[in-house]
Order: C-alpha cells, then structure tokens, then sequence
C-alpha cells in the first residue's frame, strides 16, 4: 500500500476531532502512533444501533469494521463490499487523504451511510451506493 506523502494529520489531531464532534463517545485510545475508536452509529431513527471500531495508524488509511450486531447476509448471497476480516469498503482508494481529511467528517459519514446501505441491501437486495470493483485477496481500502 502506498504511504500518503507530504505533511500529515496526527494521530492526536485525529482524535482531538473526533471528541469535538462526538462528545458522547468513549474517547479515542492513542498509543505508539496508533488510534483505535469505538462508537455507536445509528444510520435512522429505525435502525439498530450499531458498534462500530475504527483504527488509524499516522500515514495510513483507517480501518472500519461492525462489532456488534453480527453483519449477516442474504440467503445465497456474500456480503458486499466488504473486505478481509469483514472491514468496511466506504470509499474509493483516494477519496480519503490523510494530510487534510479528517476520520470525524469523513470515515464517520460515510460509515453510517455504509450502514444504511447495508439495511437497504439485506430487505430489498439493491446496494445503494456506488459500486467499484472488488478482486479476491484486494488489498484493503
């Protein structure tokens, strides 16, 4: 996986960020470089409430994944976008930018959006959002 290049966002202003914009949340935990984050999502008043973990290593691309419920899939069908592991596939390799993104305005969103998609999928078996090619053994995000 290529390394981001130029000046970065910290692991710190990562989760300076997320504690000002979800100040309900259990705070992020940083150590070594690393930052690992769990939350609830509720994508709609009707939805289930979701644990969700993300993981962020400085000068890589953060790593989402459902704790709690189990993700289940469609009688005859796998589980879409989805990688290895069953971490989330939220975005297209480049739309996320480590030097001026940051997780709380972009990896959250588009995570509840994901989740969205996914309830959507399990009762209609239509994937709302936009679809890129995903190869077996891809690398992740």
């Amino acid at each position: 996986m290529a390394i981001p290049s130029g000046r970065q966002l910290s692991v710190a202003h990562q989760a300076l960020r997320l504690r000002l914009r979800f100040p309900n949340e259990r705070y992020p935990v940083v150590k070594s470089g690393r930052l690992v984050w769990r939350l609830n999502l509720q994508p709609t008043p009707l939805s289930v409430v979701y644990q969700v973990e993300v993981r962020y290593r400085h000068r890589d691309t953060p790593r989402v994944r459902v704790l709690s419920p189990k993700l289940e899939s469609r009688p005859g069908e796998t589980l879409p976008h989805v990688y290895p592991g069953n971490e989330l596939c939220l975005y297209y390799r480049r739309e996320f930018v480590g030097s001026r993104d940051f997780i709380a305005d972009t990896i959250v969103p588009w995570t509840s959006e994901w989740l969205y998609f996914y309830e959507y999928w399990m009762s209609t078996g239509v994937w709302l959002g936009s679809e890129a090619p995903h190869f077996p053994g891809a690398a992740t995000i």
